[in-house]
């Protein structure tokens, strides 16, 4: 058994007070009185023998000791070290994930919990208990290898700071195994808020001090993307998804708002159950080069770090995109030309001789026409093909058969977003043979008419009908949105977007040297700081919007569905390899506690004895 605070058992010399009061106890005198028949009545002890009155006395005396060796054991927090006699050395692995970051009720982070019970436990360690101290977040750091400074490990783990990175624990558990085997026999002490996977072999003892919350609350944005508005000049388009931790308790209630330079241009209510996950889309309107910052709310939420996205609306040069055609369609050009007008596409127009072009395009339109060699290099949309290609199967009918309506069948499909589909009647002039790469966006009778999909990393849109000979098609709005869509869908991967996806923290991106300007949240606040890029690759470790040296923009966002699943206590409990023996001293479900009940009902169980029931 190891104490927590030896130094609380001086205590234990007020024990000699109560020996002092029963070995200097007064004697009892002598009174004549007139008759003694009412004391018998009151009196039990001139019934007794004089041992039994000398034997209940030395249990009082006995009873009062453990009274006062129990409460002082209390104030020392007595521990179990599991078995085994003192480690020889000692690796310690450090959490400072984003999760880490998660506050109680009191304001305190799990951080700050993990560095408490660790310094409370370090006490109880011999002095010349070798130690080695491991950080970790997606990496680990080895911030203290094999010392006896005990001075500097205290120093050390103080100076550890959350970071909004996802943990990765099996690396820095591999760093804490090969400097555990380099002194035995050695401990490692793993101070977390998740379960570690332990390893079946190893004979290193493994402890964790779990000090995750017994009951978070946290709502967290695990998804974000922003584009251009197909068809809309300074119209953009911000996908969000919003996720609640399966370890709250009951629903919550959230609240979204999107901001456009501090100004609100988005409010959004929702209701998410526990382990739910919604999804929106935010039409916004503004210049390129404006900031977007989208924060989610909800009463009670303990983690920060997730609350939050910003980014710059984009600045990125048009797409560029090779129609090839046999018999063009004269309302797919309209569609191609509406965002040509905007810049929003660059148009490289050919027929059948002119396949392949000499310079690659970012998307490919093939319009009643495919060609033999499929070109699997760059995304393709398709329109009406004739005949079979690569991946496409397709059949050309002899008769169009005309639909007056399609079924969505996605209708949360990104290329059918802003579509009306229950208006849209089309014409079908090609049988689609539908293969296990390509989902059916529309069907028209038993027919489907729209499929999109990914074939060995290539995207494509299929369609199976002519706009120009499809009822009122060609005349409404859907038709150039659906172009528009599905020319951005297939190119959401191309670098021609490239600048439209966030960063995430723990990423390293290439820049110049010179001083980096950050516009930052550090899960509470939006602040401004900088640091400086000697060149090469710089790693990320903040939330937010940076300014490179050469004022090159990009945001770096957690978005970590990972992160936002905060653990609970009873979750991460229960583990025949690792003990919680730090954290039931932190909830009240450690011996001392268990001490602390006992003393007190020694107490009461003293007086009800000796006073209430005067037995001696």
């Amino acid at each position: 058994m190891h104490f927590l605070h030896p130094s609380n058992l001086h205590w234990l010399w007020l024990a000699l007070i109560p020996i002092a009061l029963w070995l200097f106890r007064r004697k009892a005198k002598r009174m004549p009185v007139s008759t003694l028949l009412f004391f018998r009545s009151l009196a039990r002890e001139h019934q007794e023998s004089a041992w039994l009155r000398r034997l209940k006395k030395i249990l009082s005396l006995l009873l009062s000791l453990l009274v006062l060796v129990l409460a002082t054991f209390v104030l020392a927090r007595p521990f179990h070290g599991g078995g085994g006699g003192t480690p020889k050395s000692l690796v310690i692995l450090l959490d400072r994930s984003a999760s880490m970051s998660a506050k109680n009720e009191k304001g305190q982070t799990r951080l700050a919990e993990a560095k408490s019970l660790l310094k409370d436990r370090l006490k109880a360690l011999p002095e010349n208990v070798i130690t080695s101290l491991v950080v970790y977040d997606a990496e680990a750091e080895v911030t203290q290898s094999r010392s006896t400074s005990r001075r500097e490990l205290l120093r050390l783990i103080d100076q550890a700071d959350t970071v909004p990175v996802e943990d990765r624990p099996e690396e820095a558990l591999a760093v804490a195994q090969r400097l555990a085997v380099l002194e035995a026999p050695a401990e490692i002490w793993c101070a977390s808020d998740r379960r570690m996977k332990i390893p079946p072999e190893g004979g290193t003892t493994i402890r964790m001090i779990n000090v995750a919350l017994e009951h978070p609350v946290n709502i967290g944005i695990t998804g974000f993307q922003i584009r251009p508005a197909p068809l809309a000049r300074n119209r953009f388009e911000a996908f969000v998804e919003v996720s609640a931790s399966s370890a709250n308790e009951k629903q919550v209630e959230a609240t979204l708002e999107a901001r456009l330079d501090g100004r609100p241009v988005q409010l959004r209510q929702l209701e998410l159950k526990p382990g739910e996950s919604t999804r929106l889309i935010l039409p916004l309107e503004g210049g390129k080069g404006q900031r977007l910052e989208i924060e989610a709310m909800c009463p009670g939420d303990c983690l920060g770090w997730d609350n939050v996205v910003i980014a710059p609306l984009p600045k990125t040069r048009p797409l560029v995109v090779a129609w090839f055609n046999d018999t063009p369609d004269p309302f797919v050009e309209l569609a191609l030309s509406s965002m040509l007008a905007e810049e929003r596409i660059q148009v490289m127009k050919g027929g059948a001789n002119d396949f392949p072009p000499k310079d690659k395009p970012d998307v490919y339109v093939f319009e009643n026409w495919l060609p033999k060699d499929w070109p699997a290099d760059r995304p393709a949309l398709v329109l009406n093909p004739p005949s079979n290609s690569g991946p496409i199967h397709a059949k050309k009918l002899d008769k169009a058969v005309p639909y007056d309506s399609v079924r969505a069948v996605q209708p949360d499909h990104p290329v059918l977003y802003r579509v009306t589909s229950g208006r849209v009647a089309v014409t079908q002039t090609t049988v689609l043979n539908m293969s296990d790469t390509l989902e059916t966006l529309w069907m028209a009778g038993q027919e489907p008419v729209l499929a999109a999909g990914q074939a060995d990393g290539q995207r494509m849109v299929v369609t199976a009908f002519i706009p120009g000979k499809s009822e009122q098609l060609a005349l409404m709005s859907a038709f150039p949105l659906l172009i528009g869509n599905a020319l951005y869908w297939c190119a959401e991967n191309n670098e021609a977007l490239a600048s439209l996806k966030p960063k995430r923290p723990g990423d390293f991106v290439s820049l110049e040297s010179g001083i980096v300007k950050w516009h930052d949240w550090d899960g509470a606040k939006f602040i401004n700081t900088s640091e400086e890029s000697r060149g090469g690759w710089f790693e990320l470790r903040r939330i937010g919007i940076f300014e490179a040296a050469n004022g090159k923009v990009e945001s770096s966002l957690l978005l970590s569905v990972y992160e936002t699943e905060l653990p609970a206590i009873a979750a991460a409990a229960g583990t025949s390899t690792t003990e919680n023996t730090a954290r039931r001293w932190a909830t009240g479900g450690g011996w001392w506690t268990k001490l602390l009940w006992f003393a007190l009902g020694v107490l009461l169980i003293e007086s009800w004895l000796f006073h209430r029931q005067t037995v001696y």
